[in-house]
């Protein structure tokens, strides 16, 4: 679903109660120059590998391989999402760069290696002509739409991803995080988009004592 002005997106669409065991934010969208902007924020290039955490219908990893031809996994709890998200992916035409899995990201760990998922680097070939599987990899952006206590139970986690993986694991940079709307509550960011509520977190942002400890309303922060 695509918002036709900014006060339709900046607030995730709270009118319903989560529908599914361990689901944590309910489903929202975002616009496509959030999209972009978070995007550009992070810097990328064509030779990143994206991440988005609860992917929704798919629509920042379809936008990321679409514009810039890289690869990317959305994660959603949602299994109707995650087929809407295949579907848009197949329509736009980007469906053999991006992967959708259902997955209790908040529960469960998503540190693992893309080509454990099955990516394919078409510029290896071995010696029958067969593609080759892709050197262990990580993802080099991350990026979430999630509500204030989404982001906290997954912020101890994205940490130890960020900092415990330096450029020659992920073979490209280090690895950056960017959020829509809302920040993470104990981590400063290094750069923002003031006008569309965009935070940027790396290796390099610091530990922060939170102005409130309360962050238990799923709505307001």
């Amino acid at each position: 679903m695509q918002c036709d002005s900014d006060e339709e997106w900046t607030q995730p669409f709270l009118d319903e109660e989560d529908p599914l065991p361990n689901q944590i934010c309910p489903y929202a969208t975002s616009s496509e120059i959030s999209i972009k902007n978070m995007l550009e924020i992070s810097s990328i290039d064509s030779d990143d590998v994206v991440l988005d955490l609860g992917c929704g219908d798919g629509r920042i990893v379809i936008y990321a391989a679409k514009h810039y031809g890289i690869r990317g996994i959305g994660l959603d709890i949602n299994p109707e999402l995650i087929k809407t998200a295949n579907e848009n992916a197949k329509k736009e035409g980007v469906d053999h760069l991006v992967l959708f899995k259902v997955q209790d990201f908040a529960n469960e760990s998503f540190d693992f290696k893309l080509s454990t998922i099955g990516f394919l680097n078409n510029n290896q070939n071995n010696n029958n002509g067969k593609e080759k599987r892709i050197q262990l990899i990580y993802p080099t952006i991350l990026t979430c739409y999630l509500i204030p206590r989404a982001l906290k139970a997954i912020e101890p986690k994205v940490k130890k991803l960020i900092r415990e993986n330096s450029c020659e694991s992920t073979n490209h940079k280090s690895i950056r995080i960017a959020t829509i709307v809302y920040p993470f509550e104990r981590w400063q960011h290094i750069n923002q988009d003031n006008s569309l509520k965009i935070f940027l977190y790396t290796k390099d942002s610091i530990d922060i004592i939170p102005k409130s400890l309360d962050s238990s309303n799923p709505i307001f922060i």
